[in-house]
């Protein structure tokens, strides 16, 4: 089976911003799925985002001149700075630092040793730096940057007992700081290697602090870093006690649960929400929004529903509702409650009446679609809005309308030639004017032969209209501008299979296309179908049940109704067909191969 979609999932591209998301969509084919933009919206804040407050180092205050030793400026000293700052410059900072350090050494110059220390540092030689930030706090002991940069080094090198000490002065000479210390401790300790010394270190800094909410916190998330889930889980009753209002450790557990187990971040935030009365409406949303993810839509919805009575006013909450209702096929609280996000100022106006338009079309009110793409007169949601608005013209048999519209909006995308013909030929073609679709194709071939695109596509339409040989004239000057094309080679091999006994070069054809697209259950149903024509059934069988499996299409389930059919399992055919008409009622394929078999 030919891919009748290949060449135009990149026409006409068109960019929007779904929440904050930038996404590409085919120009004709760009309706979204209600669970796909419920998804992409409601999903994307399923994290809380209540970010931890992180400590700033204070710039060094300089020190009074009389500090500094007094020396005399010696050509080596001279000589040393110099040759170690041009080559820092260079990017030779590693050999900068010692040089430099030994002259901090020598002079007892604090400014040195913090030079040398910043070179080392640059250079990411942690033990020479920690030598020299060392030598900088002994020379300048009263200077907070060059503590704060020791721990920081220590920390960065895995010393873990050798930096507790200075974590412990700074927060016994700024116990006000304790939040903030211990929110920045949380994100260094839980990345390193010695997780049982980041967990001790961690119990010995907080046991001074036992009032101090963000300490518990670290001691969470080095205590499940270190595998002691009991402590962790203490510590988070210890939170909901302490802080019962704080939500952003709860969010940070649901967030580092939730791909992995989403059932699991659901159980836990549940729990917590049960004995943390006060929690804020981000954490709350973050329930049915995980429900959404594991797809219990039903119970998702009736979470929003009782989220929307606590907090009437609330956006969000309005569409998360219109969206899972219309999941469910209940329309009519769809459009209430999208009427209501509009109303209460949902922060995406435009694909709110985009989801709307969508919704109409798919209730067959095709006036009441166009009121609402109409209404997005701007704004990323425009590309998508007027597309539809020249598909519906188009259903509506006002073609020449439906392409001027096209070409209005390709001018203003600023769209490349190509894909402005491919979008106008799909039209005409989804119109049910083939012939014209292959005129406006010929048109553009009469101009540029060379557009391989192009070229696929009117071969297809040829097909469809049993013009096999300009059909085939039409695929192998694709295959000249594109060889190695898995979709060429196999709609090639596919069309001559299906209207020529040239079973052999079919079968060579859809050989190499399966070579370089092995999975592709379009080329698999090419495959069966060259197997049939060659009267080969069993091989037939296993090739179309595979692509069958991977798509349930309504051609390949035609194909092996009939393999079915011809090896004398009736039954099977007759059952298979009529699950595929059922879910595919549209499909004029299915009945016309009914016909040629059941009388």
């Amino acid at each position: 089976m030919p891919e009748r979609a290949a060449g135009l999932d990149a026409a006409l591209p068109v960019r929007a911003s779904l929440n904050g998301q930038p996404y590409a969509k085919s120009f004709m084919n760009i309706r979204l799925t209600a669970t796909a933009a419920l998804l992409a919206s409601v999903l994307s804040a399923c994290a809380v985002t209540s970010a931890p407050p992180t400590p700033v180092a204070q710039a060094p205050a300089p020190a009074p001149e009389a500090a500094y030793p007094k020396l005399a400026l010696s050509n080596d000293i001279l000589f040393g700075v110099l040759a170690s700052e041009i080559a820092a410059q260079r990017g030779a900072a590693a050999a900068s630092a010692p040089t430099v350090l030994a002259l901090a050494q020598r002079t007892r110059d604090p400014r040195l040793a913090r030079r040398a220390a910043e070179f080392a540092l640059t250079a990411n030689r942690l033990d020479e730096a920690i030598r020299a930030l060392k030598l900088w706090q002994e020379l300048e002991p009263a200077s907070d940057n060059a503590q704060y940069q020791l721990i920081a080094a220590l920390l960065r090198a895995g010393r873990l007992s050798e930096a507790t000490p200075g974590v412990q002065a700074q927060l016994a000479a700024r116990p006000q700081e304790a939040p903030q210390v211990f929110m920045h401790l949380a994100g260094l300790l839980s990345r390193q290697p010695d997780k049982a010394g980041a967990y001790a270190m961690m119990k010995t800094l907080l046991a001074p602090y036992p009032s101090v909410a963000e300490g518990h916190f670290a001691l969470m998330i080095t205590a499940q870093e270190a595998g002691d889930d009991a402590m962790a889980q203490a510590e988070m009753a210890t939170l909901a006690t302490l802080a019962p209002a704080w939500d952003y450790p709860v969010g940070w557990q649901v967030e580092r649960l939730r791909q992995p187990s989403p059932e699991a971040a659901l159980s836990l935030l549940e729990r917590e929400l049960a004995r943390r009365p006060q929690a804020g409406l981000e954490l709350r949303l973050s329930y049915p929004r995980l429900l959404v993810m594991v797809k219990r839509y039903d119970a998702a919805r009736d979470a929003f529903v009782q989220l929307s009575n606590k907090y009437p006013h609330q956006p969000e909450v309005a569409y998360a509702i219109g969206v899972l209702s219309y999941e469910l096929k209940d329309y009519e609280e769809a459009e209430r409650s999208l009427r209501d996000a509009l109303a209460l100022g949902y922060r995406e106006p435009d694909f709110v009446r985009f989801t709307l338009g969508q919704m109409a079309e798919e209730r067959k009110l095709p006036q009441e679609a166009v009121n609402w793409y109409e209404a997005i007169t701007s704004g990323p949601q425009l590309p998508q809005a007027q597309s539809r608005l020249a598909v519906l013209e188009a259903e509506d048999g006002k073609l020449d309308a439906a392409l001027a519209r096209l070409e209005r909006l390709a001018d203003m995308q600023n769209t490349p030639r190509p894909a402005r013909v491919l979008a106008q030929a799909q039209l005409a073609r989804n119109a049910e004017q083939p012939d014209r679709a292959l005129a406006i194709l010929s048109a553009a071939l009469a101009k540029d032969g060379n557009v391989a695109e192009w070229r696929y596509e009117r071969a297809l339409l040829l097909d469809d209209r049993e013009r096999v040989a300009e059909a085939e004239r039409d695929l192998r000057a694709y295959l000249k501008l594109k060889p190695k094309s898995a979709q060429g080679l196999n709609a090639l091999g596919y069309i001559l299979a299906n209207r020529t006994s040239r079973i052999r070069e079919a079968r060579e054809l859809v050989s190499r296309a399966l070579k370089l697209d092995p999975d592709n259950p379009m080329i698999l149903d090419s495959m069966g179908w060259v197997e049939y024509r060659s009267g080969k059934l069993e091989a037939a069988l296993r090739y179309l049940q595979r692509a069958h499996h991977l798509m349930p299409d309504p051609e390949i389930a035609a194909h092996l109704g009939e393999v079915l059919w011809k090896m004398g399992r009736e039954a099977e055919a007759r059952e298979l067909w009529a699950r595929s008409l059922e879910a595919n009622p549209d499909s004029d394929i299915i009945r016309r191969t009914q016909q040629r078999f059941i009388p």
